[in-house]
């Protein structure tokens, strides 16, 4: 049950904030409660005892063995902890009052024995909080707490050899003294013994853990079948065209889809389920049972606003990256004072420049792409180079065929061109690629969009997307706002140099759209800067088929 479920169903809003905070608190308290009890036994403070054979040495310091492989098992279990798996819920509770015990009668630290204590009763409080049934056999550890169990082991090693450096005879004595000798020896005792438990963990980690796959390229029959949902699709967005750019990969639920691609350890779906509203959460869950499969992330990127009840209540953390300029075409007009410069810009262009705007449909003459290709050629050589993929399309003739094109012409030659997307009921229409020449006059760019709106507005569109602006309208109020949006705000205020986030939205503004937010979810809101990163080297990276690792 959600958060918000929790407090529809009259729970106080206190305990469904506990509830869902208590995974997290449970595994950082395991992990730092594991971490001091190593570095504990690392630096004994019992007395050294003097003429006992092996098994008696053995016996008397059993506890401190103990106490090592406990402090392993606690670090470890921190990821089934984080994942609300009764099974780490209960061995931990089992430890930490182990450990309790052990603080208060081996040694008796007072104050770590009522902490320990405290952390048990917590454990025990809140025993609902983890509900998902899992064997410990199973569980693979969390590289990150992996990570933190080697660094532990290593303050805890450094802490060893400091203490046995004060020791009297520590001069005098072999090496190997530090493992044998009957005082000196025993934090190397225990450390050993925690060395052949992380041991067992790493070994766990490699047998249970699986290379990372990709989702096998689209078949024929898949492209058949998403053509076929998004023809019969609850008012899909216009960018839902972005399954034919061949970069992608498709994860059915009954009568919907997303569509799919691998980016660094993330499985990313563009936008929003495409297909029958009544299947968008079966597409979502789906979307999650394909990641797990491959052992990647599941992420949704543009995700609109009316997705995010299915994401939030499946778990996904939201942040949101950015609006799209949507313009309401019916309400487009080039009269007033604010439309002054678009109006100068296209009389310019028409009566001084002799400029000539059309739409070519589709199917288009096969010489068409020999005129729009040096266009292409001569935009990407002024812009890196590169085609971006995956959130765009590309010069492809295959797949700019199935659209609309807009052109504009100078003495007969076209010198700007952008592929128009429509939906099935021809209601609503995007813009996608945009491309002209260098040597242009300024504001081509001005004069194609201004045209496309008003040929979107004679031939009864509702609406043109202009596309996102990045980091747009993230939270004006910094007080309360996420790490990530008081991030993404800076980067949009003084990254203008690097991508040009203002001068981007304020080309589109000239168009009066209204902003629509657009979100990016993953699971674990510690993933999302990671998660983001992954969508920006999938964008911007070679164009490789669907499925190619």
């Amino acid at each position: 049950m959600s958060d918000a479920a929790r407090l529809e169903s009259g729970e106080p809003a206190w305990r469904a904030r506990l509830f869902e905070a208590a995974p997290h608190i449970a595994a950082g308290l395991a992990f730092a409660a594991g971490a001091f009890t190593l570095i504990a036994v690392a630096t004994p403070a019992l007395p050294p005892l003097r003429g006992l054979g092996a098994l008696e040495r053995v016996v008397n310091e059993l506890p401190e063995l103990s106490a090592s492989i406990a402090g392993v098992a606690l670090m470890g279990l921190a990821t089934g902890l984080r994942r609300r798996i009764d099974a780490a819920w209960a061995a931990t509770t089992a430890l930490m009052l182990a450990v309790c015990l052990y603080a208060a009668i081996r040694h008796g630290h007072t104050a770590a024995a009522a902490t320990a204590g405290i952390a048990t009763m917590g454990l025990v409080i809140s025993r609902r909080a983890f509900y998902r049934h899992s064997r410990l056999i199973d569980l693979v550890p969390d590289p990150r707490v992996a990570l933190g169990i080697a660094a532990a082991f290593g303050i805890a090693l450094l802490g060893a050899l400091l203490w046995a450096g004060e020791r009297p005879d520590f001069a005098a004595a072999p090496w190997w003294a530090l493992l044998t000798g009957e005082h000196l020896g025993r934090p190397g005792r225990a450390l050993a013994v925690a060395a052949a438990a992380i041991s067992v963990v790493g070994v766990q980690w490699c047998l249970l853990s699986r290379a990372r796959g990709a989702p096998l390229p689209a078949a024929t029959e898949d492209i058949a079948r998403a053509e076929t949902i998004i023809a019969g699709a609850d008012d899909a967005l216009p960018d839902a065209q972005l399954a034919f750019t061949g970069d992608k990969s498709f994860v059915f639920a009954d009568e919907a889809m997303a569509m799919t691609a691998r980016g660094g350890g993330s499985l990313i779906a563009m936008g929003p389920p495409v297909g029958k509203r009544r299947c968008w959460r079966g597409v979502l869950t789906a979307l999650r049972t394909e990641a797990e499969r491959l052992s990647l992330r599941p992420v949704v990127y543009a995700a609109p606003p009316e997705l995010l009840p299915d994401l939030l209540d499946l778990n996904f953390r939201v942040e949101k990256i950015g609006e799209n300029a949507i313009v309401d075409v019916k309400d487009f007009t080039l009269a007033g004072s604010a439309r002054q410069k678009l109006r100068s810009s296209r009389r310019r262009f028409v009566e001084r420049e002799g400029a000539v705007f059309e739409v070519l449909e589709s199917p288009h003459a096969p010489g068409l792409w020999d005129a729009l290709r040096p266009v292409s050629d001569a935009w990407l050589a002024a812009h890196g180079g590169r085609e971006k993929m995956f959130s765009l399309g590309a010069f492809d003739p295959d797949y700019l065929s199935r659209h609309p094109i807009a052109v504009a012409r100078l003495h007969g030659q076209i010198v700007a061109f952008a592929n128009i997307w429509l939906t099935a009921d021809r209601k609503r229409g995007a813009v996608d690629l945009m491309r002209h020449v260098s040597d242009t006059p300024s504001g081509i760019m001005d004069f194609l969009f201004t045209e496309i709106l008003l040929w979107a507005q004679a031939h009864g569109l509702e609406s043109i997307d202009l596309g996102m602006a990045p980091l747009a309208g993230l939270a004006e109020e910094t007080k309360y706002a996420s790490l990530f949006a008081r991030v993404g705000k800076l980067v949009h205020e003084r990254g203008e140099q690097f991508y040009g986030f203002q001068g981007l939205r304020a080309f589109k503004d000239k168009f009066d759209p209204r902003w629509e937010p657009r979100y990016i979810a993953a699971v674990g809101g510690w993933t999302l800067p990671i998660v983001l990163a992954d969508v920006a080297v999938l964008t911007n990276g070679p164009r490789a088929p669907a499925g190619a690792p």
